[in-house]
């Protein structure tokens, strides 16, 4: 599952984002849910891909 990871603040800027995508990938590590990987993609998106599909749920309430 992907899971987009956006600024807290619309229109953020690139550093905002990536500080965003590393806490996530923190977050996500300290609640022991694992991931294939993430980072910035050619369609100028951010995302965490998670390695299994039934932590999606979990993954996501940990990052709210």
């Amino acid at each position: 599952m992907r899971i987009t990871i956006q600024a807290p603040a619309d229109g953020g800027t690139e550093l905002e984002t990536d500080r965003e995508l590393h806490r996530a990938f923190m977050i996500l590590h300290n609640v022991f849910i694992r991931t294939r990987g993430g980072g910035r993609f050619a369609d100028t998106s951010t995302a965490i891909i998670l390695a299994r599909e039934t932590d999606a749920l979990e993954a996501l309430a940990a990052l709210k």
